[in-house]
């Protein structure tokens, strides 16, 4: 079974479609895939930045290419958040998540801030979703995340991490991730 290593950010729009084609993989059965959840913007704020003038327009262009990668009957339902959250608080709950749970989180998260249009860097909105309750990074997980990503060359998210260390980035990533789930074999999921 293929092993990979994907680096995302939750308020990042690729990300969130790396993110929905990870399920794919993983409804087929035809991957193992650990999720590493990184802050790839340190400057903004705790509160999140309000989504206007420059940024309103950055990510209306990103929205408008993302739907352009989308293969045939590929459904994903992205809009503009009206807030880009600060990710912090939601990578820390994404990391002290017990395994078998931090997929749904991760599905959880993306969806609650691209699909819906909620704060994710809220507490009570990462109640909701039930992540867990954490300021810090007590196992060094979000930390050691951060510095195995910090350790490739040429940052940014999303990234993919190959079994042989071969290393897709951005669009590069997403193609890829497209081209594995569509060798995946029908979804186990009966949903």
């Amino acid at each position: 079974m293929l092993r990979v290593v994907v680096y995302g950010d939750f308020n990042c729009p690729y990300s969130c479609l790396a993110s929905s084609r990870v399920d794919v993989l993983l409804n087929a059965g035809s991957a193992q895939v650990e999720w590493r959840a990184v802050e790839h913007d340190l400057t903004i704020p705790a509160t999140g930045q309000a989504v206007s003038g420059d940024l309103e327009v950055t990510l209306d262009r990103e929205i408008t290419e993302i739907r352009s990668l989308l293969r045939p009957g590929e459904r994903f339902p992205i809009r503009r958040p009206p807030l880009r959250p600060n990710t912090r608080s939601a990578i820390l709950a994404f990391a002290a998540a017990a395994p078998e749970h931090s997929d749904e989180l991760r599905r959880a998260l993306f969806a609650a801030l691209w699909f819906d249009g909620r704060d994710t860097g809220a507490r009570t909105v990462l109640d909701e979703l039930g992540a867990p309750v954490t300021d810090h990074d007590p196992a060094g997980v979000a930390g050691a995340w951060r510095d195995a990503w910090l350790g490739l060359e040429r940052v940014l998210v999303p990234m993919l991490v190959l079994p042989d260390g071969y290393v897709s980035r951005g669009l590069g990533a997403l193609a890829r991730l497209a081209d594995l789930a569509d060798l995946a074999p029908p979804s186990r999921d009966p949903a």
